[in-house]
């Protein structure tokens, strides 16, 4: 009888979330993570790429539509192009993830991972109902995050 509950022995490898990066972003020794809403004000970009100047710093940015889409769409696609393009002529290593299933935790993660000087955010309003029905993602890294954390509207 086949056992349908437990795991095969042989298990896939997780696919790379990295969409995006430069030559060298893995030799790069200090790090400020971006979490970037693909519907985020250009000011959110602009201050993440001086705070990486400021640190002499790579980004790593987590580009996401929503707290918790992980579906690649073609505007996102473009987001993409574009926020490389930025970084590219801030000349700046760099590495653009697509969000995973939990931005939150991919966010905090990466400053652990990475030992972050500072994490940046796009953050927008939220009615008081939506806070209650939906977790937010922001909120979660201000208050979880071991490094300083910017938030940009």
């Amino acid at each position: 009888m086949t056992d349908l509950y437990s795991k095969p022995s042989h298990s896939m490898p997780e696919p790379s979330l990295r969409v995006s990066s430069s030559d060298g972003i893995d030799r790069a020794p200090r790090t400020v993570v971006v979490g970037y809403r693909t519907d985020a004000s250009p000011k959110v970009m602009r201050e993440a790429i001086a705070a990486a100047h400021r640190e002499k710093a790579a980004l790593r940015v987590v580009a996401y539509a929503t707290d918790s889409t992980t579906s690649p769409s073609a505007s996102r696609i473009e987001v993409v192009k574009e926020v490389s393009l930025q970084i590219i002529e801030a000349g700046l290593e760099f590495e653009i993830q697509r969000a995973g299933d939990d931005v939150a935790d991919q966010l905090l993660d990466l400053a652990e991972e990475h030992h972050a000087k500072l994490i940046v955010l796009a953050t927008r309003r939220r009615s008081p109902v939506m806070k209650l029905f939906l977790g937010s993602s922001a909120q979660r890294v201000i208050l979880e995050a071991e490094c300083p954390v910017l938030t940009v509207k």
